[in-house]
C-alpha cells in the first residue's frame, strides 16, 4: 500500500470502547475503523486462497485445512476412506474377473483334454471292433471251406456209390427203343452250321411245346435239372450200352437223379428253355467215357438211333 501509515489517539482519554477506537490511515489517510481494516484483511486471504486454487493447490479438500469446522473435516476423512474402499473393490473385482477368466479357460481345455481322450478311446474300440470282426469273418470262411470240403468228399463218395450202381451191368437192356418225340422229325442235323449254331452237336427235333419226350432206351437217370446255361432243363440216360443221351430246352422235367427209367417212359416236356429259338427238342449222344455236357465230345446220335431201330425223318 503505498503512502505513510499513522496510528492516532484521541487526545481524550475515557475507558469506554468509543475512546478505545484507534484509526488507521490508508494512502489518502482516510480514517478507516479497525473493523473495516479487518474485514479488508480477511477479503484479502479470501482472495488469496481462491487465487491458490486457482493454481491447484485446492487447500479447500484438504482435510488438514484448520479453516474447515471439524464435521466438514470428518467429511472429507469418510469421502476419501470410501473412495479408498471403492478404488479396492473395483481392484478386487479386476482380481476376480481375471481369476474367473483363468478358470474358464482351464475348463475349457480340461474338456477339450476329455473330449480328445473320448475320442481316442472310441477310435480304440473301434479298432477293436474291427479287429474281431475281420478275425470273425476269416473264421466263418476257414468254416465254410472246411464245409465245403466235406461236402465235396461227401458228394464224391455218392458220386462213387451211383457210378458203380449205375454200370452197365445193372441197366436193363430189355424193351425196344422208341423215338423220343413222336414222328422224330429232324429240323436241324448234327454238325450243321448256321446263324443259331457254329457247329451243332446234336439233332433238333420238330416238337410243339408241351410235347411228351420219352426215354429211347432203358437207363438211369445221370442229372435232371437246369445248370443255369444253354441247355436249359435238362435230362441225362446212362444207358446199358454205355452210351449217354441229354435231352435239352424242356418246359418241365418229369424224372429225378438216381430214378432208373424204361424205354418210352416220359422224362420231361418240350419247351425252349436256355438257349433256344422256339421250341423244340436237343438231343445228343455221348460215347463211353465222355461226360455228358462236354459238348465237343458229342458225337452224331441219328446212327446210335437207326440201329436201335428208331426211324428218323
Amino acid at each position: 500500500m503505498a503512502g505513510s501509515v499513522a496510528l492516532t489517539t484521541n487526545a481524550q482519554t475515557s475507558t469506554s470502547d468509543a475512546a478505545l477506537e484507534q484509526t488507521v490511515t490508508l494512502g489518502d489517510r482516510q480514517p478507516v475503523s479497525r473493523a473495516v481494516s479487518e474485514k479488508a484483511a480477511e477479503q484479502k486471504k479470501i482472495t488469496d486462497s481462491t487465487s491458490l486454487r486457482a493454481f491447484g493447490r485446492h487447500l479447500s479438500d484438504s482435510a488438514d485445512d484448520t479453516s474447515r469446522s471439524a464435521t466438514v473435516r470428518t467429511a472429507i476423512v469418510n469421502e476419501r476412506a470410501a473412495q479408498r474402499v471403492e478404488d479396492l473393490s473395483k481392484t478386487a473385482e479386476d482380481v476376480t474377473r481375471a481369476a474367473r477368466d483363468a478358470g474358464t479357460d482351464a475348463r475349457v481345455e480340461h474338456l477339450a483334454e476329455a473330449d480328445r481322450a473320448t475320442q481316442k478311446e472310441a477310435l480304440a474300440l473301434a479298432q477293436e471292433r474291427l479287429r474281431r470282426a475281420i478275425a470273425a469273418r476269416i473264421a466263418a470262411e476257414s468254416r465254410r471251406a472246411e464245409s465245403e470240403r466235406e461236402a465235396s468228399s461227401a458228394m464224391t463218395g455218392r458220386a462213387r456209390t451211383t457210378t458203380r450202381s449205375l454200370s452197365t451191368s445193372s441197366i436193363s437192356s430189355g424193351g425196344s427203343a422208341v423215338s423220343p418225340v413222336p414222328g422224330a422229325v429232324i429240323g436241324a442235323s448234327f454238325g450243321q452250321y448256321g446263324l443259331w449254331s457254329r457247329y451243332h452237336t446234336g439233332l433238333d427235333f420238330r416238337a410243339a411245346y408241351g410235347t411228351p419226350i420219352r426215354a429211347v432206351k432203358s437207363g438211369v437217370v445221370l442229372y435232371a435239372g437246369n445248370s443255369g446255361d444253354w441247355a436249359g432243363n435238362h435230362v441225362a440216360l446212362k444207358h446199358a450200352d454205355g452210351m449217354t443221351t441229354m435231352s435239352s430246352h424242356m418246359s418241365s422235367i418229369a424224372v429225378g437223379v438216381g430214378q432208373t427209367v424204361q424205354a418210352g417212359q416220359v422224362i420231361g416236356y418240350v419247351g425252349q428253355s436256355g438257349r433256344a429259338f422256339g421250341a423244340h427238342l436237343h438231343f445228343e449222344l455221348y460215347p463211353i467215357g465222355v461226360k455228358y455236357g462236354d459238348v465237343y465230345g458229342a458225337i452224331n446220335p441219328q446212327p446210335w438211333l437207326n440201329a436201335a431201330g428208331v426211324a428218323t425223318h
